[in-house]
């Protein structure tokens, strides 16, 4: 009975074990769930850092890009706007100094350099204003000034230099500038000081300081040459190949819209700024008109400008090309040089 009685007591302090570890067996998994839990939702936070550091990383990343996208755009504009004011600068300098040596009746003595000095002012002036508007720095000077194969134009090489942080740029542009539409100095700076010579903004009225000069110069029936006119502003003839001119009343419409025609004899524009009717460039010509008579068969010095203000004038024989109430508008022209040019051989009216 003892021997019972111990044995049940055995058991029941062995089921009392077991309960107890199956308790703690079911603690330690409460535990290890919650544990688990706790990690796997670190993991994930840490994971949607990560991520999002990645993700802010790239937006940073594509938003700098795009700054400087725009910021290397912006540039370019700008670069691109000075460039493309460049050759009305120069334009605007050339006529400048062109209205300037009108003004004084003074000849440059070197015009490409005196042209060079007011751009260069004027490209600095313009330098500082892009730097004050846009934060840009720019440097840039005329590298030099040359003769274009169009006679109508000056050729003007400009260097130009920019920084704006870590955009950059150098290069050399080349304009031609036209000359079409400025005064021609000529008639003003060799017969102006003359008091009867006079000009307004189309033509030239030399009144007796052509015939004057002339008569200086030795040349027979220089009175042909009294109240003669010649055109003020540079226009380029649009009658081409120019053997056009004997054509109809072509070349009364050429002369009464003052046209000027290319010539290897003639002066170019720089050159024109110096007093000189002719030079070595390829240059323009144009035709001084003796006031219309109604006389027939005169001969005079040749009317081109070129051989009227040289160191060798040759004459022209009269060539009629308009008759209105018995008065001929006439020019002198040489038989076998501008009278063949111009297609005006067997010119008749």
């Amino acid at each position: 009975m003892k021997s019972k009685n111990n044995k049940n007591s055995y058991f029941k302090k062995l089921k009392k074990h077991h309960v107890k570890k199956i308790k703690l067996y079911k603690k330690a998994w409460k535990d290890s769930k919650g544990n688990i839990s706790i990690v796997a939702a670190a993991l994930i936070l840490i994971s949607f850092l990560i991520l999002s550091i990645i993700i802010l990383n790239v937006s940073l990343d594509e938003i700098h890009s795009n700054e400087e996208a725009i910021s290397s755009n912006q540039y370019e504009y700008i670069l691109n706007d000075y460039r493309r004011n460049l050759p009305l600068l120069e334009r605007e300098a050339l006529e400048e100094l062109s209205e300037e040596v009108i003004k004084k009746k003074t000849p440059c003595t070197n015009s490409k350099d005196d042209l060079k000095k007011i751009i260069d002012e004027k490209l600095k002036a313009e330098n500082d204003e892009y730097y004050k508007d846009y934060g840009i720095r720019i440097e840039s000077h005329v590298s030099s000034i040359e003769n274009s194969s169009n006679p109508f134009a000056v050729k003007i090489k400009t260097y130009i230099s920019s920084v704006k942080g870590d955009l950059s740029y150098r290069n050399i542009l080349e304009d031609d500038v036209s000359v079409e539409g400025l005064r021609d100095p000529v008639p003003i700076l060799i017969c102006g000081r003359d008091p009867s010579f006079k000009y307004n903004e189309t033509a030239v009225e030399y009144g007796y300081s052509l015939s004057n000069y002339l008569k200086d110069n030795g040349v027979e029936n220089y009175l042909c040459y009294i109240n003669a006119t010649v055109p003020n502003i540079v226009k380029k003839c649009p009658y081409d190949p120019y053997k056009h001119h004997g054509d109809g009343y072509a070349m009364k419409n050429c002369r009464d819209n003052g046209y000027y025609h290319e010539s290897r004899d003639g002066a170019c524009y720089m050159c024109r700024l110096e007093a000189k009717a002719g030079c070595e460039h390829y240059g323009f010509e144009t035709f001084i008109i003796p006031h219309p008579t109604n006389e027939t068969n005169l001969s005079s010095a040749c009317g081109s400008d070129h051989v009227i203000f040289s160191d060798d004038i040759y004459p022209g024989v009269e060539v009629s090309y308009y008759n209105e109430n018995g008065m001929n508008e006439i020019l002198f022209l040489d038989p076998n040089g501008h009278r063949v040019k111009y297609g005006m051989t067997d010119h008749t009216i």
